[in-house]
């Protein structure tokens, strides 16, 4: 683990942090929000919809170093024909804290023109830091710390967040920082409201991520997420959609294990 890295200093102040906004324990957390769900993404382009891979997010309890945690993996596996244009599966794992579901531990390896690399968050809760750790071949580790302040987390473990947060409607947007590649990006999420339509015989309940500096693609496209979550007890991911600079990449619900 590499220990030495110089503190950055995030460019943008966290956004107003709603007083109502909890977060429920693990003893407000029921047996069925774990498990594994499954899921198909697609491209849309008009009215083409190509499936192009699928995904699965399990969650299950166990332990990291020592303390009662919750593990988190998720996979997401390209079609054949999608793998011409992305040659391997994604892969992250995810380590929660069973008294606050709070992260503790990340891990997202990677390929990269041949080489094999990683990106590895450590949560310490201790020194109230990030310490973030991105591996590439041979290449000397490169390290670097940001804040743990509660809002600054990966991706996986913002989805988790997301499923238990209590965020009331119609109030200011809730300021996030999102670990993407080794770096922190600013992002806002805003509740929308109950969306009973979207799908047939699910209640669900519409959050919107606003990316606030580089989106998701160099391009500066995918800078807003639609989430849907289930509004029953276990409020599993129903669904997400990405703007892309041409189409739009939905992942939706297929089953749940």
């Amino acid at each position: 683990m590499c220990r030495k890295s110089r503190r950055l200093k995030l460019s943008l102040l966290l956004l107003a942090i709603l007083a109502e906004t909890t977060v429920l324990g693990a003893g407000g957390m029921p047996a069925e929000a774990l498990g594994t769900v499954c899921y198909d993404v697609r491209y849309k382009l008009g009215g083409l919809a190509t499936k192009v891979a699928t995904a699965t997010i399990g969650w299950e309890k166990s332990s990291w170093n020592g303390i009662p945690a919750f593990h988190s993996k998720a996979v997401v596996k390209p079609t054949p024909v999608f793998r011409l244009f992305i040659s391997s599966d994604y892969l992250a794992d995810t380590y929660f804290s069973q008294k606050s579901v709070a992260p503790l531990y990340f891990v997202n390896p990677f390929k990269h023109n041949g080489q094999d690399g990683r990106f590895e968050y450590v949560f310490e809760e201790g020194k109230k830091i990030i310490e973030s750790t991105t591996v590439l071949g041979d290449q000397a580790p490169q390290c670097k710390e940001f804040p743990l302040d509660g809002r600054t987390m990966d991706l996986l473990s913002l989805l988790h967040f997301i499923r238990f947060l209590d965020l009331k409607d119609g109030k200011a947007p809730l300021g996030l920082n999102i670990l993407m590649a080794g770096k922190s990006y600013a992002a806002q999420l805003s509740g929308l409201g109950s969306d009973p339509d979207k799908f047939p015989g699910q209640p669900a309940e519409h959050l919107l991520l606003r990316m606030t500096e580089r989106g998701l693609m160099e391009n500066g496209s995918g800078n807003e997420i639609h989430i849907w979550r289930a509004a029953t007890a276990d409020r599993r991911i129903l669904g997400l959609e990405v703007d892309l600079s041409s189409g739009r990449m939905v992942c939706t619900v297929r089953e749940s294990e």
